[in-house]
């Protein structure tokens, strides 16, 4: 069994593995494991991707990947993560997402955030929950993309080590832009969303969530 950086020629298996998982519900939420892949995103995306994979008679068979994804400046995205059945309990999931980690340095990430419902297992890995609104709008994206996007979403967010994101405003128009170009858009100054005890009264998030809280739990009883 060993640990490596995922080929192209990997894709076929990481998606079965991770699909797999993907079709799987638990009792209280109906909810899978984890959110499926598809061979696009997995071929764009291969570079992001280690695997563990064991030897056969009939080549290297995949039987765990997670992927460590840049999104933005010291930020990167850990997902993906998926050990197969047969290799459980044997420590493997802790050791491909230290060698995931390991990568961090290399690619100037200071800051690994997760969206799971595995919390218990992350928080064995030294994960920590954070406020889902501290995370830069550009994470959002694949959220948009999810099945379970304002429907039934299950999953916090969680940084390793508890780090905060870095804060970067981005201007919806350029510093010398002309007032007629700020009128097209409908730019407004920005305002204090804080209420008089000091917390945000929610104008303008992207999610309906307190930030810790999955933001879609469905009630108990539907």
């Amino acid at each position: 069994m060993k640990l490596r950086k995922a080929r192209n020629s990997d894709v076929p298996q990481i998606r079965n593995l991770i699909n797999s998982m993907a079709m799987r519900t638990d009792q209280d939420y109906q909810h899978g494991h984890m959110l499926a892949r598809s061979l696009t995103e997995l071929y764009e995306h291969i570079r992001d991707y280690t695997v563990l994979v064991e030897e056969t008679e009939h080549g290297e068979r995949v039987v765990g990947c997670c992927a460590l994804e840049s999104q933005w400046s010291g930020l990167a995205e850990l997902k993906a993560m998926a050990i197969d059945d047969s290799v459980q309990g044997h420590g493997w999931g802790r050791n491909i997402v230290e060698s995931v980690l390991a990568e961090c340095e290399d690619l100037g990430v200071d800051c690994v955030y997760l969206l799971t419902n595995k919390m218990e297992f992350f928080e064995h890995l030294g994960f920590k929950p954070i406020n889902m609104n501290e995370l830069p709008m550009r994470v959002w994206s694949e959220c948009t993309n999810c099945p379970k996007y304002e429907v039934a979403c299950d999953e916090v967010a969680m940084t390793y080590g508890g780090k905060h994101p870095r804060q970067v405003r981005i201007p919806a128009v350029g510093a010398h832009a002309s007032p007629a170009a700020r009128a097209a858009l409908g730019v407004l100054p920005v305002l204090n969303n804080s209420s008089s005890n000091g917390h945000s009264n929610g104008v303008g998030r992207l999610m309906n969530s307190d930030g810790y809280s999955p933001p879609f739990r469905p009630h108990p009883d539907e």
